[in-house]
């Protein structure tokens, strides 16, 4: 419970209860943290139509409740995360070696020294949080990513800049991106998605611009598409690729590092799957998707298939994605798709931190 004490007249929330409110933040929920930030604009737009500060100084019977809250509250909560995280297993981001000692302070953060590197560094250092400013509204923006946003929708959330949250975008995304299943076994579904080849955001283009989210001028797969290469074992073990063709060179790429060789692999009857198969001595079922053939027996490849549909769907809200950046929307899906409820601000941001 929260107390509060009366200060020249004002109710104020005592610095103890305050301190404690920040260091429960990482703790909470999704819609917890969504609940505290709707008070909070309540409590701005309230504060808009209140006296100015000459006549609220005035003493005026039924002023409003002062409430001064820190700048970097947030930022704190978010880093105070970070630094215990790593402090449980403390390594030199530069040799990985753990003969460390404590070396002061320095913008907030914690440093410390390697004795064999002789170099000092903080929970941030190597990672894609390093040099990023702004830490106030780190938890905001992770929430925003939970939450799906377009960056103007960011921008205007966070009052940054278009171009801020389009570096913190795919800073946040850089460590998520790359984190798939190392085995998948048992039945394996494996099939492709396309989308649309897209240039969105260059200068320069090597065709003529066509409107957002737009649609291919051939029908069926051509170089406008960009293939996708989903796999997806029973226990939801996946893995997504951006291809550069459909061939079994391509194929094996992708799965030959991380597919058990006792595993079934279940696809269309594309020729590269089958030669894949028979390479590695896999067992292989393919399915004649042509002739309405989307079962054999208990092998099918609904699993993935109902992943690319939630995936297309998702990925619809902004309007083209341009292809250079696509790996990243690919795990940005995927830790959504994974983590499911579970997944808010502070558990993305740890995910970003790597």
């Amino acid at each position: 419970m929260i107390s509060r004490v009366e200060i020249r007249g004002e109710m104020v929330v005592t610095d103890e209860d305050f301190q404690r409110l920040l260091t429960s933040i990482p703790a909470l929920s999704h819609a917890q943290l969504d609940a505290l930030a709707s008070a909070i604009r309540g409590r701005d737009s309230a504060a808009s139509t209140e006296p100015s500060a000459a006549s609220a100084s005035s003493g005026g019977v039924g002023e409003p409740t002062k409430i001064c809250v820190p700048k970097h509250a947030d930022g704190r909560a978010a880093i105070t995360d970070i630094e215990a995280r790593f402090a449980t297993d403390p390594h030199c981001p530069h040799c990985q070696g753990q003969s460390l000692t404590k070396w002061g302070s320095a913008n907030g953060l914690r440093r410390y020294l390697c004795k064999p590197c002789d170099v000092t560094f903080n929970a941030l250092t190597g990672t894609p949080l390093a040099q990023l400013h702004k830490r106030e509204v780190w938890l905001g923006h992770a929430g925003a990513v939970v939450d799906g946003l377009s960056l103007r929708k960011t921008a205007g959330r966070l009052d940054v800049h278009l171009s801020t949250a389009f570096r913190w975008r795919h800073r946040f995304l850089k460590a998520p991106k790359a984190v798939k299943a190392k085995v998948l076994d048992g039945t394996v579904e494996a099939d492709e998605t396309y989308f649309l080849h897209s240039e969105k955001g260059s200068r320069k283009l090597e065709r003529p611009a066509r409107k957002r989210g737009g649609k291919a001028k051939k029908r069926g797969l051509s170089d406008e598409q960009v293939p996708v290469l989903i796999a997806r074992d029973r226990n939801k073990a996946m893995t997504d690729q951006v291809l550069a063709d459909r061939s079994e060179k391509s194929i094996a790429a992708v799965l030959e590092p991380i597919i058990a060789r006792s595993a079934v692999l279940v696809s269309d009857g594309a020729g590269a799957y089958r030669a894949f198969a028979d390479r590695l001595r896999i067992p292989h079922v393919a399915l004649n998707l042509s002739e309405g053939e989307h079962r054999w027996g208990v092998y099918h490849i609904q699993n993935v298939n109902s992943y690319d549909s939630r995936l297309k769907t998702w990925m619809r809200r902004f309007n083209g994605v341009a292809t250079k950046y696509l790996d990243s929307y690919l795990g940005w899906h995927r830790t959504k798709d994974r983590e499911g409820d579970q997944l808010n601000a502070s558990r993305l941001l740890v995910a970003a931190w790597g």
